[in-house]
């Protein structure tokens, strides 16, 4: 499998933007801007499991083609729809640095399995006042339904 074809079936199992009306069938009211922000994290753990599942099973010299294929399915796909809020993709990445610092260090020295990256997924999500305390626990249970971390290094492990 070539690095196109690569991220091509890793951005194919990434589940789509989340909408307003996929956090109600959680229990989780909120307007289209919230949404947009809620969506917007989701991507970033995804991201997240995504680059690291590339790390773990992906040689090298494939890397950086795979991740560059992978963000401009991403950027044409979606992010130019508007479904992550405002900002341009370049003003994006470095949150998306961010959080990938901040839970690598979680499961690279604290040893925080997937479910407890949701977890303080969600954590982040309440203080930065994007989810209300009474919807963590259901915004949780999205996180682990739209967050496959398992399924990025099985495909992977596949393509080699």
């Amino acid at each position: 499998m070539t690095p196109t074809e690569a991220a091509a079936a890793l951005f194919n199992t990434m589940p789509q933007p989340l909408t307003v009306s996929q956090l109600e069938e959680y229990g989780v009211e909120a307007s289209e801007s919230i949404s947009s922000r809620i969506a917007r994290e989701v991507l970033s753990l995804n991201l997240y499991w995504v680059l690291a599942a590339v790390e773990a099973h992906i040689p090298t010299k494939y890397r950086a083609a795979i991740t560059e294929s992978l963000f401009e399915s991403i950027r044409n796909a979606w992010w130019e729809s508007g479904s992550f809020g405002t900002g341009s993709w370049g003003e994006y990445h470095p949150e998306l640095h961010e959080r990938r610092a901040h839970y690598a260090r979680l499961t690279d020295q604290e040893g925080i399995n997937p479910m407890g990256i949701c977890a303080e997924a969600a954590s982040l999500m309440e203080d930065h006042g994007i989810i209300s305390p009474e919807d963590r626990a259901k915004l949780l249970v999205l996180l682990i339904d739209h967050t496959p971390a398992s399924e990025y290094g099985r495909l992977l492990e596949e393509m080699r």
